[in-house]
């Protein structure tokens, strides 16, 4: 699972943005929002977990999920967000293997 810094350092790299700032505009959100997720005091809202997943070519859902388990205030919570992302990557993982045993180019994030 990804954190919210990770995500954002991602699409820093997709978009070949030189700072937090210009991640901010990418994502439109404020400067302040940015510095809250690489500080690992906020972790993104859906909208903006969308637009993540936009820019990486992702669902929507892996990003939802990953910002939900990040910021679940207990175990139950956490456990539920869990096992939707590990339902998520299995049916990922069912469709991805057999493309890609026919030569199909995945791109990794």
């Amino acid at each position: 699972m990804k954190t919210t810094v990770e995500w954002l350092d991602a699409v820093k790299i997709r978009l070949d943005l030189p700072s937090d700032y210009a991640a901010a505009k990418a994502l439109n959100v404020t400067r302040g929002a940015v510095s809250k997720y690489r500080n690992q005091q906020s972790v993104f809202d859906e909208k903006t977990a969308i637009r993540v997943a936009e820019i990486l070519g992702l669902d929507p859902l892996e990003v939802i999920a990953s910002a939900r388990v990040e910021s679940a205030k207990d175990a139950e919570t956490r456990g539920v967000w869990m096992h939707a992302l590990e339902i998520f990557s299995k049916g990922f993982r069912l469709l991805a293997l057999p493309a890609n045993a026919c030569g199909t180019w995945l791109p990794q994030v």
